[in-house]
């Protein structure tokens, strides 16, 4: 072969390569964005995967990013696992550090003979926090299901609690509202969700779906105690809402939220109605900027 024809071949690959590797890198930094984090921000840390914690009989699966006091802890909802935080805790860990987790059964978590009740979740927080040598106070931030579990872990322990984060926490009498108001066949196509029939849930997560209305009794009338500075985010979830009467449902919703915190000294509460029950995935800025502000906040009020 000539040198004429190897240069000209040579000449070829590079142009076919190039379009490729600008293509991939073009990928690469799309995927980068939507995660919403920058590698010149958190470098190496981010790639790592999560670790596993070993305890008595299970092992957690937990991310754990950033530095800083006082240190974030988000309690997942119900049969939620932590790749549903993914970018709050990153976006969060540009201010402290977040630790996100999976309950025992649940995503990378392994299961755990016990029932999946308030105080058993407290039980594992409460060990999670030693196992990583996690000072208190800390900031607890708590999704759906989680903030029945902040109710119940302040209630018990307000002094390792610095502030509380509530992300569409439903009220615990939300299913006596419907017993109360919603029509006979709309209930009965609402609560079919909540039995094995209904659920597509298997394993853990559907212990966790049948244990709900215990847990709901467990923490009604628990309240943020009174000192503790408290954030609450309420959306629109209206796969909760009867749908004939969607506006009605939706004030109830919010207004029976607002009672959860009425008695905080320092509360805030946002209501965003073109959010869902995730709401920090479909707004992500506004929950960086919030939560951001305050962990600011807590942090000067625990330093005095």
């Amino acid at each position: 072969m000539s040198d004429s024809s190897s240069h000209s071949q040579t000449s070829s690959k590079r142009r076919y390569l190039g379009p490729v590797l600008g293509l991939m890198s073009l990928a690469l930094g799309v995927a980068v964005w939507a995660w919403g984090f920058k590698f010149s921000d958190y470098g190496e840390r981010v790639l790592r995967l999560a670790e596993t914690v070993p305890f008595d009989g299970y092992q957690l699966s937990v991310r754990d990013y950033g530095n800083g006091s006082p240190v974030v802890i988000i309690e997942p909802g119900l049969a939620c696992d932590k790749d549903l935080y993914t970018r709050l805790q990153f976006d969060l860990a540009k201010e402290t550090r977040v630790i996100a987790y999976d309950h025992p059964g649940i995503g990378e978590s392994t299961a755990r003979e016990k029932p999946r009740t308030l105080p058993y979740y407290v039980e594992e927080l409460r060990a999670l926090m030693a196992q990583k040598q996690i000072e208190p106070p800390v900031i607890l931030v708590g999704h759906s299901l989680g903030g029945h579990t902040l109710r119940y872990y302040a209630h018990l322990h307000p002094q390792e609690v610095a502030g509380l984060v509530f992300i569409e926490h439903p009220h615990e009498d939300w299913f006596r509202y419907i017993r109360d108001t919603w029509s006979k066949s709309e209930q009965d196509r609402y609560f079919k969700w909540w039995r094995p029939e209904g659920s597509t849930y298997k394993g853990t997560a559907l212990v966790e779906l049948l244990s709900y209305e215990e847990n709901c009794d467990l923490v009604r009338g628990i309240y943020p105690p009174v000192d503790i500075p408290v954030l609450m985010f309420t959306g629109s979830a209206e796969q909760h809402y009867e749908p004939t009467a969607l506006e009605r449902d939706r004030k109830a919703w919010t207004s029976m939220q607002a009672t959860i915190i009425e008695g905080s000294r320092d509360k805030r509460h946002l209501i965003d109605w073109e959010t869902g029950h995730v709401p920090h995935r479909q707004k992500p800025e506004l929950f960086e900027r919030e939560i951001r502000q305050f962990i600011v906040k807590v942090r000067g009020q625990t330093k005095q």
